[in-house]
């Protein structure tokens, strides 16, 4: 020991210096690594935007251009869904084939076969939802749009009500102090216009729904929907949008839907390759006729009875 070194303080050699430094290097380089791929996470999908920009009413209008223009939709695609029963915690799903019929006011039929067997239909109609779900489940769940609530819609593995928002996103009321009010933001990084709907509750505002629009060409690509204590109740990503047939080329709508509800866990993504105005004279509005009893289950539920 030194004469100069504290009681009990020990000297290392060189070598083991170096073998100490050796040692630690792999683990600094992981951090770095880590470090480095948390930034680039955070990083914008492409530049950000800082040039001009269209105010409101300008933007409802130009949406307002093409969104009005569409009467009817038929399709035809694929689907991927996790359907999980939100009471018994059942799950339904798979891989299949998909027909999707739709007419502006909320009107909106699904309908997912796997191996040429109907799995599930889901609708609605200016006045109810239902969604019907075969196989094990064997069951049909419904309501009216007007009494929807958080209690009743908590039954349903997917909200019909929901979905027709996302595989309908149409025109924009142009009124824009009428509730639900439009608010617009525009994110820099992402290049987008953001629209959020807000509502005056009893004590407070509160947002109902938010969507994305890319800036140059003004089509959708996210679609948020929020309950009454601003928790999502529906995420949807939308993409690859595409010519419908029928319509002037110019006009497009998504052709990918990519969708998730935190209530329940469950997953529903649909991918259209065959996009027409009508297939014959398919849909009118007798394409969304809420079955009632001729849905041919053995279980029917009121949600909001």
């Amino acid at each position: 020991m030194n004469a100069g070194s504290p009681v009990g303080a020990t000297h290392a050699s060189p070598a083991t210096r170096e073998s100490g430094r050796r040692m630690r290097r792999p683990y600094i380089a992981l951090a770095l690594a880590v470090f480095a791929l948390a930034c680039d996470r955070n990083k914008p999908a492409k530049d950000p935007y800082y040039g001009p920009t269209l105010p409101l009413a300008q933007l409802v209008d130009q949406i307002n251009q093409r969104n009005t223009r569409i009467d009817s939709i038929r399709a035809e695609g694929s689907f991927s869904a996790k359907l999980i029963d939100p009471e018994t915690k059942k799950q339904t799903g798979g891989d299949g084939d998909a027909v999707v019929l739709f007419m502006p006011q909320k009107n909106l039929r699904l309908v997912g076969r796997v191996l040429g067997t109907r799995i599930f239909e889901i609708g609605s109609n200016e006045d109810r939802y239902w969604m019907i779900v075969y196989d094990k489940t064997d069951t049909m769940w419904w309501g009216n749009h007007r009494l929807i609530d958080a209690k009743g819609a908590g039954l349903l593995p997917v909200r019909p009500d929901l979905l027709s928002e996302v595989l309908c996103v149409g025109a924009i009321n142009p009124d824009l102090l009428k509730d639900p009010s439009p608010v617009l933001r525009f994110n820099n990084d992402q290049d987008c216009y953001m629209l959020t709907w807000q509502v005056m509750l009893s004590d407070r505002w509160a947002v109902q729904k938010e969507v994305w629009y890319d800036r140059q060409t003004l089509l959708p690509k996210l679609v948020l929907l929020f309950d009454g204590n601003g928790r999502i109740v529906l995420r949807a990503y939308l993409s690859k949008h595409s010519p419908v047939e029928g319509y002037d080329p110019t006009l497009q709508i998504a052709s990918e839907y990519a969708m998730f509800f935190p209530d329940t866990g469950s997953t529903f993504s649909v991918t259209l390759k065959d996009l027409k105005r009508k297939s014959g004279n398919v849909p009118t509005l007798r394409s969304f006729n809420f079955p009632g009893e001729t849905a041919d289950v053995s279980k029917v539920i009121q949600v909001d009875e």
